[in-house]
């Protein structure tokens, strides 16, 4: 199934050293949280969409999410999200669904991340609009385009299969499929085809009665876990110990290097040794605490990648060339330190504080040699 996951990276506007990726969607509360802890803005401004990774959205909307504001491009995946489990629990192929959904954005020349989540909301409306393809059991796909698979479909349905099965191979079901669908007003998609119709999103800009139908529709998303606490490394920090900054060699990029977070014990020196047994210990200890902390939330991965840049081992890391360092639970950092900065100890909290807030929390920034 077509993995609908969009990756962003975001980028404090007045400190290029403040930013992370995230992968969307996530539920609100998450969203907020890591505006707020990574990227280091409140409010919903202050910031900017610096990078996106390609995909499924991408190749539906073009290029150009960066334009977006992130709870514009979360709410689209999390409608987008909820309209397809919607379509799978109706006993919908997803990747048949993703499809009607991609071919209708392009009838209807849908560009917005609001448009397509009001498409997705809509999406029953469309339904009556798409028509799966009739091909022969013999046909095989392969790399064929939609004006192809389109053409193929009209030929069958005219010829036959004893007729098309003799004479499809020199037929060109290319310009076929292109003249015909124009003809006959469709768009044409992987699995099938979109009639023209009257638009299912209106143009323009939505109305207070359509952007809260559209926020209580993705809401009908959630992760398939118990109720959402937002992560915080303060959290898992205990008394005697502090917070260790750092980043990682070919991190950084034209708008920063994201800094990571593990858990040391106060007046810790790594030394220029950053991969000595202390630092992997601490690391793998903060790897696991992450765990025990997000237990039931069904978000381990992306908060120990978000907060500690770790990645699941691949095969390809047993490449001496790859720089990859083990850890533990199956976990790699992906590459070597670059720099390793504890934060101060905390100063004697007053009765009732928690002295892990009074940590000086400022980014790392020193390169080790």
């Amino acid at each position: 199934m077509d993995d609908l996951s969009l990756r962003v990276y975001l980028e404090n506007g007045s400190d290029a050293m403040r930013g992370g990726w995230l992968e969307l969607p996530v539920v609100p509360e998450r969203l907020d949280a890591f505006m707020r802890g990574v990227v280091g803005v409140d409010d919903g401004g202050g910031y900017a969409v610096a990078d996106h990774e390609p995909g499924w959205f991408g190749d539906v909307l073009g290029s150009g999410l960066e334009a977006f504001s992130v709870s514009s491009l979360n709410q689209m995946a999390r409608a987008v999200e909820h309209a397809r489990d919607l379509a799978v629990a109706d006993g919908v192929d997803g990747d048949v669904f993703l499809d009607m959904l991609a071919t209708g954005a392009e009838s209807e020349g849908l560009r917005m991340p609001h448009e397509l989540a009001m498409l997705a909301m809509r999406a029953d409306g469309l339904a009556g609009e798409w028509t799966s393809y009739s091909l022969p059991g013999s046909w095989r796909a392969g790399n064929s385009t939609p004006d192809e698979l389109y053409g193929a479909s009209v030929a069958y349905g005219l010829m036959g299969a004893d007729v098309f099965s003799r004479l499809s191979y020199c037929m060109d079901l290319k310009a076929l499929g292109r003249d015909e669908s124009a003809n006959a007003g469709v768009t044409a998609g992987a699995s099938g085809y979109v009639t023209d119709h009257e638009p299912l999103v209106p143009s323009g800009r939505l109305d207070d009665e359509s952007r809260a139908a559209l926020e209580a529709f993705a809401s009908g998303w959630r992760p398939p876990s118990a109720e959402y606490r937002p992560f915080d490394i303060a959290d898992i920090v205990c008394e005697g110990e502090t917070v260790a900054d750092y980043t990682l060699e070919g991190d950084g990029t034209n708008w920063g290097a994201p800094v990571y977070q593990c858990v040391v014990d106060d007046g810790f020196d790594a030394g220029s040794d950053v991969f000595g047994v202390d630092v992997l210990s601490a690391l793998e200890d903060t790897l696991r605490r992450i765990r025990s902390a997000r237990a039931g939330m069904g978000d381990f991965d992306e908060v120990a990648r978000e907060v500690m840049g770790v990645e699941q081992f691949r095969p390809e890391m047993y490449d001496d060339d790859y720089g990859s360092v083990a850890l533990d639970l199956g976990y790699v950092l992906p590459s070597p330190m670059a720099s390793f900065e504890p934060r101060p100890a905390a100063a004697s909290a007053p009765d009732g504080a928690d002295p892990t807030l009074l940590a000086d929390d400022s980014a790392a920034s020193s390169r080790l040699v």
